[in-house]
């Protein structure tokens, strides 16, 4: 799992150009918006934990509902009609597993709660290999996104958009990503000390045969090496 700090406004992709946006952070609730140039508008959604079992999911906009037992479908209308203009949208409990579908083409799910943060699961035909998002506890103003998404790149919107304006091709972005890491610090090969040439002391025998200079020398080598 990938795990990135977003504040409101700012958006994580997913290729090949799902766009996941941090629409809003409170103390208990982080709403985010899902959407994709090619394939649908954006789908705001919110999961609120209740128990370690069950938490609250709402999607907006939302301008259908139909309940079968477990199973919730729910339609989001055309662009700019009521349900779009009046936030209008669904609120439901749901335990690890249950999704709501979204028209016929994409679904959410809360796949799993963990120490009190949801993952909110999307999946579906618009959406391919599905992906997963963790809302990691707020912490202030900003709030960490857990991104699961097998065989996929993520960005930072701010390195996407810069590797898109740079025209650099999918296959050639590891290259661009290596080029904007902090280079490795370079090795300084620092000169060897300067050897001290020691004079010898003047003779001055207190022992016979025991030249008093050869013991000053072999002090100072030895405290050189110690220090």
């Amino acid at each position: 799992m990938l795990v990135l700090n977003r504040r409101p406004g700012e958006s994580i992709v997913i290729e090949p150009d799902l766009r996941v946006t941090v629409l809003s952070v409170t103390d208990r609730r982080v709403w985010v918006g899902i959407s994709s140039a090619s394939a649908f508008r954006e789908l705001r959604v919110s999961a609120m934990v209740l128990s370690p079992s069950e938490a609250r999911l709402e999607i907006v906009p939302m301008s259908s509902v139909v309940f079968d037992g477990e199973q919730v479908r729910i339609s989001t209308g055309a662009e700019g009609d009521a349900a779009e203009t009046l936030h209008a949208g669904l609120a439901v409990d749901r335990q690890p597993g249950q999704r709501v579908d979204v028209g016929d083409e994409l679904w959410v799910a809360v796949s799993s709660i963990s120490k009190g943060n949801p993952t909110i699961t999307f999946g579906g035909g618009v959406i391919g290999e599905e992906f997963s998002i963790t809302l990691i506890r707020p912490a202030g103003s900003y709030v960490r996104l857990g991104v699961d998404a097998p065989n996929r790149r993520v960005y930072r919107e701010e390195l996407w958009d810069a590797v898109q304006a740079s025209g650099t091709s999918r296959e050639d972005t590891q290259a661009v990503l290596a080029t904007t890491a902090r280079p490795a610090p370079t090795e300084v090969a620092l000169p060897d000390p300067p050897q001290l040439e020691l004079e010898p002391a003047p003779a001055r025998s207190s022992l016979p045969g025991t030249p008093v200079h050869q013991g000053v020398a072999a002090n100072v080598t030895a405290g050189s090496a110690a220090g």
